[in-house]
């Protein structure tokens, strides 16, 4: 059973979800403002958050980005009726997990939510690459034993790169591991990967190189003196 909170303002939508995800055993919780939301969450923890962008009072987007600036790595999915591409790409950017467009069918949902469910339902084990270490499970990156603090995209994306250390990572992989979505653009993997980096630039100087494959993708590699 998973514990399930619905931020939704509009009452049909969620009488709805709420009889179709109780029916498949899941516990939920419910409300319809962003003011309620905040105080629900800081007082009990969710296995997932549906959130609507128009709320009543003020825009999902704002609090998605207020619980991950508040360390709460919940997982999010919008369930919304705004389809514009600045919408969906600044949700996501915002750190959500899934962006999935009204109307919708519930079986489409309840795939989109056991994917997500099932992930971060896995134990996580250290990633290493040489001194690279990582630890999904704590958010926390370590190169030469010096913490180096990355947003969650470029966290997703340094994992992926150093689980495939050495292997090429096309575009494709890259949106696949961040978005679960076709509903996402890969230009904003230039922005990710710019940051991304930077940090390992300062970090190591020019030992750890995310390097460029021409027309094919990414490869992580150490650079030997």
């Amino acid at each position: 059973m998973n514990k399930i909170l619905i931020i939704e303002d509009d009452p049909q939508i969620s009488k709805v979800l709420k009889l179709n995800l109780k029916l498949n055993g899941h516990e939920i919780e419910d409300t319809n403002n962003i003011t309620d939301a905040w105080q629900i969450l800081r007082a009990r923890h969710f296995d997932l958050i549906l959130l609507d962008v128009g709320l009543p009072d003020g825009s999902g987007l704002d609090l998605c980005q207020k619980i991950r600036e508040s360390g709460d790595e919940t997982p999010i999915l919008f369930l919304s009726a705004r389809t514009d591409e600045t919408t969906v790409v600044k949700a996501m950017n915002g750190g959500a997990n899934d962006y999935l467009r009204k109307p919708f069918g519930m079986e489409e949902l309840k795939v989109r939510m056991n994917k997500i469910l099932k992930r971060f339902s896995l134990p996580q084990q250290i990633i290493s690459f040489g001194a690279l270490k990582i630890d999904p499970s704590k958010r926390v990156v370590t190169v030469m034993d010096q913490i180096i603090a990355l947003g969650r995209k470029e966290m997703e994306i340094l994992i992926l790169l150093t689980r495939r250390s050495g292997d090429i990572v096309t575009r494709e992989n890259i949106l696949s591991a961040l978005y679960e979505s076709a509903d996402m653009y890969d230009r904003t993997i230039d922005s990710h990967m710019s940051h991304l980096r930077k940090k390992l630039r300062e970090a190591t100087g020019k030992t750890l190189q995310i390097n460029s494959v021409y027309g094919l993708g990414y490869r992580l590699e150490w650079k030997t003196v």
